[in-house]
Protein backbone atom coordinates (compact mmCIF):
# COMPACT_ATOMS: atom_id res chain seq x y z
CA UNK A 1 0.00 0.00 0.00
CA UNK A 2 1.44 3.24 -0.89
CA UNK A 3 1.48 6.46 1.46
CA UNK A 4 -0.92 8.49 -0.28
CA UNK A 5 -3.40 5.60 -0.70
CA UNK A 6 -2.85 5.52 3.49
CA UNK A 7 -2.89 8.99 4.16
CA UNK A 8 -6.44 9.57 2.39
CA UNK A 9 -7.75 6.56 4.01
CA UNK A 10 -6.44 8.06 7.40
CA UNK A 11 -8.43 11.14 5.91
CA UNK A 12 -11.35 9.38 5.37
CA UNK A 13 -11.30 7.24 8.50
CA UNK A 14 -10.99 10.81 10.65
CA UNK A 15 -14.04 12.49 8.77
CA UNK A 16 -15.89 9.61 9.85
CA UNK A 17 -15.22 9.63 13.27
CA UNK A 18 -15.68 13.48 13.42
CA UNK A 19 -19.22 12.35 12.09
CA UNK A 20 -19.89 9.41 14.41
CA UNK A 21 -18.71 11.40 17.57
CA UNK A 22 -21.38 14.87 16.51
CA UNK A 23 -24.23 11.93 16.11
CA UNK A 24 -23.76 10.37 19.27
CA UNK A 25 -23.28 14.16 20.59
CA UNK A 26 -26.94 14.96 19.39
CA UNK A 27 -28.43 10.91 20.12
CA UNK A 28 -30.47 10.50 23.22
CA UNK A 29 -31.52 7.22 24.77
CA UNK A 30 -33.44 6.94 27.72
CA UNK A 31 -32.76 4.25 30.92
CA UNK A 32 -35.60 3.29 33.75
CA UNK A 33 -36.15 1.88 36.48
CA UNK A 34 -39.32 0.87 38.51
CA UNK A 35 -41.16 -0.03 35.64
CA UNK A 36 -40.39 3.64 34.39
CA UNK A 37 -41.27 5.37 37.63
CA UNK A 38 -37.71 6.85 37.25
CA UNK A 39 -36.08 7.88 33.68
CA UNK A 40 -32.60 8.97 33.18
CA UNK A 41 -31.71 10.52 29.76
CA UNK A 42 -28.05 10.77 28.06
CA UNK A 43 -26.55 11.21 25.29
CA UNK A 44 -24.61 8.85 22.64
CA UNK A 45 -21.72 9.66 24.45
CA UNK A 46 -23.22 8.70 27.93
CA UNK A 47 -23.31 12.19 29.80
CA UNK A 48 -26.68 12.13 31.59
CA UNK A 49 -28.99 15.06 30.80
CA UNK A 50 -32.29 14.15 32.27
CA UNK A 51 -33.67 12.58 35.55
CA UNK A 52 -37.14 12.53 35.65
CA UNK A 53 -39.18 11.01 38.77
CA UNK A 54 -42.60 9.98 39.11
CA UNK A 55 -44.77 11.27 42.14
CA UNK A 56 -45.46 7.56 42.94
CA UNK A 57 -42.00 6.35 43.75
CA UNK A 58 -41.25 9.40 45.98
CA UNK A 59 -41.94 7.28 49.63
CA UNK A 60 -40.44 9.58 52.36
CA UNK A 61 -40.12 6.61 54.23
CA UNK A 62 -37.80 4.63 51.82
CA UNK A 63 -35.75 7.44 49.84
CA UNK A 64 -33.50 4.82 49.93
CA UNK A 65 -35.80 2.35 47.18
CA UNK A 66 -35.94 6.11 45.30
CA UNK A 67 -32.35 6.44 45.09
CA UNK A 68 -31.54 2.96 43.98
CA UNK A 69 -34.11 3.26 41.13
CA UNK A 70 -32.06 7.01 40.12
CA UNK A 71 -29.16 4.92 40.21
CA UNK A 72 -30.65 1.57 38.05
CA UNK A 73 -31.81 4.35 35.70
CA UNK A 74 -28.52 5.96 35.37
CA UNK A 75 -26.94 3.08 34.77
CA UNK A 76 -29.49 1.90 32.28
CA UNK A 77 -29.21 4.71 30.34
CA UNK A 78 -25.60 4.63 30.47
CA UNK A 79 -25.44 0.67 28.75
CA UNK A 80 -27.94 1.76 25.77
CA UNK A 81 -25.29 4.96 25.12
CA UNK A 82 -22.27 2.50 25.68
CA UNK A 83 -24.17 0.22 22.96
CA UNK A 84 -24.68 2.95 20.52
CA UNK A 85 -21.36 4.73 20.86
CA UNK A 86 -19.62 1.20 20.28
CA UNK A 87 -21.93 0.59 17.32
CA UNK A 88 -21.63 4.06 15.74
CA UNK A 89 -17.65 3.66 15.87
CA UNK A 90 -17.60 0.51 14.71
CA UNK A 91 -19.12 1.72 11.67
CA UNK A 92 -17.06 4.58 11.25
CA UNK A 93 -13.75 2.61 11.49
CA UNK A 94 -15.12 -0.63 9.55
CA UNK A 95 -13.25 -0.20 6.74
CA UNK A 96 -9.88 0.43 8.49
CA UNK A 97 -9.33 -3.22 9.86
CA UNK A 98 -6.09 -3.34 7.86
CA UNK A 99 -4.42 -0.37 9.11
CA UNK A 100 -1.96 -0.27 11.33
CA UNK A 101 -2.19 0.84 15.36
CA UNK A 102 -6.01 1.29 14.05
CA UNK A 103 -8.13 -1.04 15.99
Amino acid sequence: MNVQKLMKEAQRAQKKMAEAQERLAALVVEGSAGGGLVKATANGEGTITKVAIDPGAVDPDDLSLLEDLVVAAIKDAQRQAKEVHEQEMGSAMGGLGGMPGMF
